[in-house]
């Protein structure tokens, strides 16, 4: 009875987030029209940076901070870079599937030796792996270009007449995505399933005594939010039409952890606050590009001293204060009445 009330709530939640899309999406589509060519590539690297960030936020309901995600993101760009560059090109759409599943295959093969770690050493040992897997980009140069990387990257061939050799047409590709792999991931948040994993992330002990496949369901969301990962890196590659190692450093995965600290895991909109706070950052500092990363740590730390939660405990505090001050306000009675009252 309490799972069948638990699921009706959950699908009224979820409605109401398919509402709120179908109200805002319209903003979206028509947003890259009123910016500038320089403030629409920015938008759509946001909208990619959304889309990896996304997938990272599910890995984190398995209560591990992965460090190889940016890493696992380079297999989906490698994958579309290599084959539409070669002499006989595949096709982007077909380069975009597989190196999602390529993605999602090399988190399943390392979860083995990965997710038998724990806290600090998970993070460690993601690390690990991630930077394996970036001196695989490099020595490979054969096939990857080693750290020349790769140029000349086409971009997807046109459907039904939408052209996406501009930025806004790239746009609503990354902006598609996001859309779809942030509901089906909402949803997935919501469901029993979703639930189980994060109750497993806060007792794996209890969760085992009681007969959980705690190993399954730490396994499914490393694998998925990678999948998501090589989907985003497709994205990234292909937009940026040449990619090498370098863009699957430390700076963007340090971007992605800083952008979950400083919004918050806890709800779903947490990180892409956060993202949307990072993003400001480096535009507002663009001519000191330098300074940025220190700017991000220095953000991560006022919030782990001062804001516990992140950017989403803020903002939920703030809406609940609005909604008592407007209940107040709305069951005081007018003037007129208190003063008749008092005579």
């Amino acid at each position: 009875m309490i799972s069948r009330s638990a699921n009706a709530q959950a699908n009224r939640i979820f409605l109401r987030a398919c509402i709120g899309t179908a109200v805002v999406l319209p903003l979206l589509v028509a947003l890259p029209h009123a910016l500038t060519i320089y403030w629409q590539s920015v938008l759509v690297l946001f909208t990619i940076n959304a889309v990896l960030l996304i997938g990272y936020r599910l890995i984190t309901t398995m209560g591990g901070w992965s460090f190889a995600h940016i890493s696992t993101a380079g297999l989906g760009a490698y994958t579309t870079a290599i084959l539409t560059t070669i002499e006989t090109p595949w096709s982007f759409w077909a380069t975009f599937i597989l190196g999602a599943l390529i993605a999602g295959a090399f988190a399943l093969l390392i979860s083995y030796p990965v997710l038998r770690t724990r806290h600090y050493y998970f993070f460690l040992s993601t690390f690990a792996a991630g930077e394996a897997l970036r001196q695989c980009y490099v020595q490979f140069s054969g096939i990857t270009g080693g750290t020349y990387g790769i140029s000349f990257i086409p971009r997807p061939e046109p459907i039904l007449g939408l052209d996406f050799a501009t930025s806004t047409g790239f746009y609503y590709i990354a902006l598609a995505l996001a859309v779809l792999v942030g509901l089906a991931l909402y949803r997935f948040d919501l469901s029993r399933l979703g639930r189980t994993i994060k109750a497993v992330a806060a007792n794996e002990e209890l969760s085992e005594s009681i007969g959980i496949n705690t190993w399954a369901l730490r396994t499914l969301p490393f694998v998925m939010g990678s999948v998501v990962a090589g989907a985003g890196g497709v994205l990234y590659g292909n937009f940026n039409g040449a990619i090498n190692p370098l863009d699957f450093g430390t700076v963007l995965m340090f971007k992605l952890v800083a952008a979950a600290i400083v919004g918050g895991v806890t709800t779903f909109f947490g990180p892409l606050l956060g993202l949307l706070y990072l993003t400001a950052l480096e535009e507002i500092f663009r001519d000191w590009a330098q300074w940025v990363p220190l700017f991000w740590g220095v953000s991560v730390v006022a919030v782990i001293l001062l804001s516990e939660g992140g950017l989403e405990m803020v903002a939920i505090r703030l809406g609940r204060r609005a909604r008592r001050w407007w209940a107040g306000r709305a069951n005081r009675p007018p003037d007129g009445e208190r003063t008749g009252s008092g005579r």
